[in-house]
């Protein structure tokens, strides 16, 4: 009878060493499933998806805080340098002037920065709640795409939109991520290119597209593009003061807030924002 329950206890005994061999620093641990009982193999699987959930937030916890620092790094050091150097000796008023404005731009850039990492963490605890308002998705891409217009014509791009849809939805939240996809279209829109906004109102949920012409993304880009701080360019991955790589990541945030998902598609030359948002019944 001993040996029976010493036997059958096993797989619990196990289950209990993994356990308390879990921490922060050693999520990669995993029950062997195929040796468990029947009686065991669901919770051994349970478990070891658990282990797999919490690894990947710690994993992405910590290349958050890593990504934060690497993009505050340069504008602290540029606002430190500059300061020094502006202290080394005396100057003329409008000097100490010139280098105030200077700072100014770094600081404004820094504060964006941290507003938007507000913003990501109320969507991540639930906390975006998008009023709800009758709109037009025609008048308020045409709004936008009004705005557009000085910076596509320097840059010798076509923008157009074509269809309508009316959606409940919230209007400034929605304009922020339609104005970060535009955004983003227009900085990757070769000269005498094309972006193009679509609407397309389907029986039970509306699609909305902004596509630009371009050079084609890989596959495996793709799904990273909406990561925080990501840039598929090697080229821009230091802090600028322009883009820090987290306008995808609201636009996405907002997106979800609304019922809806958005993904990317990049083929034959067009690279593809598609939104699907459901109707309300």
């Amino acid at each position: 009878g001993a040996w029976a329950a010493r036997s059958g206890l096993r797989p619990l005994r196990r289950i209990s060493a993994v356990a308390s061999g879990v921490s922060a620093q050693s999520l990669n641990s995993r029950l062997p499933e195929e040796n468990m009982p029947p009686e065991l193999a669901e919770m051994a699987h349970n478990f070891n998806a658990m282990l797999g959930r919490l690894d990947d937030s710690f994993q992405r916890l910590s290349g958050f805080s890593a990504d934060i620092a690497h993009e505050l790094r340069t504008p602290l050091s540029n606002l430190l340098t500059h300061t020094q150097v502006t202290l080394t000796r005396p100057r003329p008023l409008e000097d100490y002037r010139e280098a105030l404005h200077s700072n100014l731009e770094e600081l404004q850039w820094m504060a964006q920065l941290v507003n938007d990492m507000l913003y990501l963490a109320k969507a991540d605890h639930g906390l975006l709640i998008p009023k709800r308002e009758a709109l037009e998705l025609a008048e308020e891409a045409d709004l936008l795409l009004e705005f557009f217009v000085p910076l596509a014509e320097d840059a010798q791009v076509k923008l157009s939109r074509d269809g309508n849809a009316r959606i409940e939805g919230d209007r400034s939240m929605l304009r922020r991520a339609l104005s970060n996809l535009l955004d983003n279209a227009l900085r990757f829109t070769p000269t005498g290119g094309e972006v193009r906004v679509r609407i397309i109102d389907q029986p039970k949920e509306l699609r909305l597209t902004v596509e630009n012409t371009g050079q084609q993304i890989a596959g495996d880009l793709l799904p990273r593009l909406f990561d925080r701080f990501y840039r598929a360019d090697p080229a821009r991955r230091e802090g600028s003061s322009e883009h820090a790589g987290l306008g995808l990541a609201i636009t996405q945030s907002i997106i979800r807030a609304h019922g809806g998902q958005i993904h990317c598609e990049s083929e034959k030359g067009w690279t593809r924002f598609v939104i699907e948002l459901p109707k309300e019944d």
